[in-house]
């Protein structure tokens, strides 16, 4: 069993070279009165030609053998033809049908395994070669820049999400794919949120601790069996709810127009199970 490549010529290379240009893109939209931009990326339309009409016809040749009329024929299998281009873009296992090397394998009675190893052992050459020949056009070093342009603009989005905890995308509403700061008020604005939720968080864990020593103290004085004394649980939650409602009329944002101290009454009324 061998595996064979025909090298032919195609009328056209049939194959479309990327866009000689990387451009930065600007959506606009607009939700419940609120402008928002962002910036994205696409190619040119002018792209890269390709005029290499080369193709590979692969088949796979079994041992010969005579026919009933004693004329010597051969066994040989089409296993599908690539063109130069798609060992470029793709690579040469996405240009064969698995299903179809199975049904050869079993009509010539042995693994598919080894098909595929014979098949590989060629195909891998060519791809390589085919490779390192694109590797030296004007089309491959552009890709290249723009793909580790690409690159550093997703690492950019990570970091930036991670930052200031917040959505990658929302790296996109204040710098474009080079990096370059479009939106500057967007960007404080970020900033401004996460310095207020880093705020609020310290302050939040500065009140937990201080009540957490309180209430330590108070039954380290008292014990839990003082404190429940003449008072039964249902007695006890109807005291709560009346400091709660109280404590929130007096609180309510729409009262002090802060939501800061209704925000910690919640957590007290979490904690007093109400």
């Amino acid at each position: 069993m061998h595996c064979y490549i025909q090298e032919i010529q195609m009328k056209s290379s049939n194959s479309i070279g990327c866009g000689r240009e990387l451009c930065v893109t600007t959506s606009n939209w607009t939700i419940n009165g609120v402008s928002y931009t962002s910036y994205g990326y696409t190619y040119s339309d002018e792209r890269f030609e390709r005029p290499i009409k080369t193709a590979y016809k692969i088949t796979l040749h079994d041992k010969s053998y005579r026919n009933d009329k004693g004329q010597v024929r051969k066994n040989q299998f089409h296993i599908t033809t690539i063109k130069y281009y798609d060992l470029v873009d793709f690579g040469w296992y996405d240009c064969i049908i698995s299903s179809k090397i199975n049904d050869i394998a079993e009509e010539m009675g042995i693994e598919s395994e080894i098909v595929w190893a014979e098949i590989e052992n060629k195909l891998d050459a060519l791809q390589d070669k085919v490779r390192a020949e694109f590797a030296q056009t004007e089309e491959y070093k552009v890709k290249e820049k723009y793909d580790a342009i690409l690159r550093e603009y997703k690492a950019k989005k990570h970091e930036f999400a991670e930052k200031y905890e917040v959505q990658e995308n929302e790296y996109d509403r204040c710098y474009d794919i080079y990096g370059k700061l479009r939106n500057s008020d967007y960007l404080e604005k970020i900033k401004r949120e996460y310095m207020a939720r880093k705020e609020y968080e310290k302050k939040s864990s500065s009140y937990r601790r201080g009540y957490q020593s309180n209430y330590n103290n108070y039954s380290g004085s008292y014990g839990t069996s003082s404190f429940n004394s003449g008072l039964s649980n249902e007695k006890e939650k109807e005291y709560y709810k009346k400091f709660y409602r109280t404590l929130a009329t007096k609180y309510h944002p729409d009262v002090t127009g802060d939501n800061e101290a209704m925000q910690f009454l919640n957590k007290l009324k979490e904690s007093w199970g109400i």
